[in-house]
């Protein structure tokens, strides 16, 4: 337990108070298709559904520790090219889409940098005291299992 507490001290001091990285348009790959949905005729003439793409693998911009933590957080929506395909069909404007997919983007990237604070004493103490207490109910538990086998060990009845 004291190791766990200590990795979380070290992972929050590594991190520091650098912020999170900002994405920029020019960091993802943008294509157009037509949208589904109401809009009217709209919907039928304007390419408004915006794919956007992209690439965590090539993203040096990022530290390793928020590409790796990505790769693991969205692990099922990359693809084998290593890129995230992110689609809004929210506005019926295509600027409107492209902020709405970035916005999207960058809220995946704020989760990945996010490094929680250490644990402050208060909850250091209260871990603690719930680690001893678990391995007196591990040792108590073990004691009554090894009593009721001894029980049944000691029986001349069964045979």
């Amino acid at each position: 337990m004291q190791q766990v507490l200590e990795d979380a001290e070290e992972r929050a001091q590594s991190a520091g108070s650098e912020p999170a990285p900002k994405i920029a348009l020019d960091h993802v790959t943008v294509s157009f298709a037509r949208s589904g949905g109401p809009g009217g005729q709209n919907v039928n003439k304007v390419n408004t559904k915006v794919d956007m793409r992209f690439n965590v693998k090539q993203a040096y911009w990022l530290s390793d520790r928020v590409r790796e933590r990505i790769l693991q957080m969205e692990k099922n929506r990359i693809n084998k090219d290593g890129e995230i395909v992110i689609s809004s069909t929210k506005t019926r404007t295509q600027k409107g889409n492209i902020d709405d997919a970035l916005e999207k983007l960058q809220a995946i990237i704020d989760a990945a940098s996010y490094v929680p604070p250490p644990p402050s004493e208060e909850q250091k103490k209260r871990i603690a005291k719930l680690a001893v207490a678990s391995e007196q109910k591990r040792i108590q538990n073990k004691k009554a299992i090894s009593q009721k086998k001894a029980i049944r060990r000691t029986r001349d009845s069964w045979d």
